[in-house]
């Protein structure tokens, strides 16, 4: 805590000022033209900022040359470690605006895309570096955050550190309006987190449960075929999860410490190492088959506990930005799978296991209903985290 009030003392400031059209934070305060160290002002377009930054060239000791940034940093704890940073960089004649976590010399970070990102402008005078450019609002943090303005060189494509302090806000700002406030859900939201979240649900919440589903229920069914549609399906799963997982990494760049990521990490391990030990499985009559089969099982059965909790872990952290009916919903998925679709289906074998034709007959039933349970979930969380005002 101390730390955090000492690096407030050492930065520069940016004040609140009135600008004739929005808000705005400058330093000095009530600042104008090239009397400004820097100057932020953004425009609210419905779903989008409209981003206006300017920076004093001799403030942030910048030489003569072409390339360089202009950035803001949104801080929770008022330090840059922790920051999002959004930056005009230009390089090699190419303007573009990308995002990256924390400090970022050295870093060569992906564009934030053309879909997203338009109307890009940076431009550098004598006196100043200025930037604008449209953003949509699902990229910023903007809700209670620091507010850091800084600007430095870029050389061969690298973003290298600010030679001079940027400049901080002394408060917690808000880049939402009002209105922001009742925005619901996704419109917050950064795609690249729904992406991973949709893929994670689809890949965990179906592919997994169903692929489960048929190995241990459906051999009745399917005969000796039921293991190549099995490993189809667990082989889809793995495609899914590999999307979810890499949309992931690209938005925060690396694996970040918390008890959800940590709990995704041992799950990925786990996936890979099932799906290695299901393809090696041992022939029927080797003397390893049954503990292999066993651990098999154990594993996967472990797998599916710590996909739950994970899943509510992981919307837990979006938990302000997704209608609290979410987890109702994902409470029910569970207890149907327990107890309507494990439980469910142990007592239709002890009541008709006996009599074949009469077991496949109601399985074939009762599969058509776990099934469309399933679907009605993962298409209904989906939907739900995906829905944009």
């Amino acid at each position: 805590m101390y730390i955090h009030y000492l690096l407030l003392l050492l930065y520069q400031t940016l004040s609140v000022s009135s600008c004739p059209n929005n808000p705005c934070f400058t330093s000095p305060p009530e600042c104008t033209g090239s009397s400004c160290i820097v100057k932020f002002e953004n425009s609210d377009y419905g779903s989008a900022f409209n981003v206006s930054m300017t920076a004093q060239i001799s403030y942030f000791s910048l030489d003569s040359s072409e390339n360089f940034w202009l950035g803001m940093g949104l801080s929770e704890q008022g330090s840059m470690g922790d920051s999002q940073i959004t930056l005009c960089t230009k390089s090699s004649g190419k303007t573009s605006v990308i995002q990256v976590k924390g400090y970022s010399h050295g870093v060569l970070p992906t564009s934030i895309g053309p879909s997203l990102t338009s109307q890009v402008s940076l431009s550098k005078n004598e006196m100043v570096i200025s930037c604008n450019f449209l953003l949509h609002k699902s990229f910023f943090d903007g809700e209670n955050r620091h507010l850091f303005i800084g600007a430095g060189p870029v050389e061969d494509n690298y973003i290298l550190y600010h030679h001079s302090t940027p400049l901080i806000s002394e408060d917690p700002v808000n880049l939402f309006s009002e209105a922001d406030s009742d925005l619901p859900y996704a419109s917050v939201i950064d795609f690249r987190i729904l992406l991973h979240a949709s893929a994670m649900i689809t890949g965990y919440g179906i592919f997994l449960v169903v692929g489960i589903y048929t190995s241990r229920y459906l051999k009745a069914i399917f005969g000796s075929a039921w293991y190549k549609i099995h490993t189809s399906i667990m082989y889809g799963m793995v495609i899914i999860v590999a999307v979810g997982f890499g949309s992931i990494l690209l938005k925060v760049r690396t694996i970040n410490a918390g008890v959800h990521e940590l709990v995704g990490f041992l799950i990925i391990c786990l996936t890979i190492f099932q799906i290695i030990l299901g393809g090696c499985r041992p022939y029927k009559k080797h003397s390893a088959r049954n503990s292999t089969t066993f651990l098999h099982l154990f594993i996967g059965c472990f797998l599916l506990i710590l996909i739950v909790i994970n899943i509510f872990l992981g919307l837990s952290k979006i938990q302000s930005k997704i209608p609290n009916h979410i987890f109702v919903i994902q409470g029910i998925y569970v207890i149907w799978i327990v107890f309507g679709s494990i439980l469910g289906n142990e007592v239709l074998k002890h009541l008709y296991g006996n009599d074949h034709n009469v077991y496949v007959k109601k399985l074939k039933l009762y599969t058509m209903i776990n099934i469309g349970v399933i679907l009605m979930y993962g298409c209904t969380i989906i939907i739900l985290l995906n829905v944009v005002d």
